[in-house]
């Protein structure tokens, strides 16, 4: 199956300092919990996946309130791995798995129209210029979700940094095949637990990185696109 080469793109995997709880959980769950995606994919179930999903919080909020679907977290952060599953044997949450591969090289096996829903919270925005290039929203990055979403099916993204916020919004304008159907901002004293956009409520699971950003005093923006009319879907193996 083809994948793009690992220097196409940027990425630093970052180990830090695991909790007891966390080293434990990495070293008795991790394959229980990997991900089988040939399994995954031979179901009929909806699929919807979390990338950079820090230390799990929503992800589990989101397995909870969706228990028909199937949810798969992409981290490569291994404390935030260590987190999600200890939650998920503490909760006994049956329909989540994980991979710790780079979401481009996650994406590449994905066949084409087989997601549901793609949520990307609080991604590393790289803020100096030098660095952009290592930023996960790229255009041929939103290629790629959309050769492996359905008309209708959405991204939702958020940040607590103002310029990538902007840049997320350029990148997806530039890119036929998604409409913004959700642009909202909120300050650090509104109300967290619920915010509405254009006549759409929003509502998900603070993470610990939107709770720094709040600290600091930054907005937080969160952005919905929908992925538009398949009569142009991006080339692929996949076919």
């Amino acid at each position: 199956m083809h994948r793009p080469p690992k220097d196409a793109f940027s990425y630093i995997r970052r180990h830090g300092r695991a909790t007891k709880a966390q080293t434990s959980a990495l070293l008795t769950l991790k394959q229980r919990y990997r991900v089988n995606l040939e399994a995954v994919l031979a179901t009929e179930t909806p699929i919807g996946i979390e990338i950079g999903f820090g230390m799990g919080q929503h992800l589990c909020v989101w397995a909870q309130a969706r228990p028909d679907w199937c949810l798969i977290g992409i981290e490569l952060y291994e404390p935030g791995i260590g987190s999600l599953l200890a939650e998920l044997e503490r909760e006994q949450i049956a329909n989540v798995s994980y991979s710790d591969l780079p979401a481009q090289l996650f994406l590449a096996d994905i066949p084409n129209e087989r997601l549901h829903e793609v949520r990307i919270f609080f991604p590393d925005p790289w803020p100096k210029k030098r660095h952009h290039k290592r930023r996960l929203i790229q255009p041929e990055f939103i290629d790629s979700l959309a050769r492996v979403l359905p008309t209708g099916a959405e991204v939702w993204l958020a940040t607590d940094w103002a310029e990538y916020g902007d840049w997320i919004a350029e990148c997806f304008h530039n890119n036929p095949h998604f409409d913004l159907v959700a642009n909202q901002y909120r300050g650090p004293g509104d109300d967290p637990a619920s915010n509405a956009s254009d006549g759409i409520e929003l509502q998900r699971e603070r993470t610990k990185f939107e709770q720094r950003g709040e600290r600091l005093g930054h907005a937080i923006r969160d952005l919905i696109f929908a992925r538009s009319d398949l009569s142009h879907t991006p080339s692929s193996s996949h076919g």
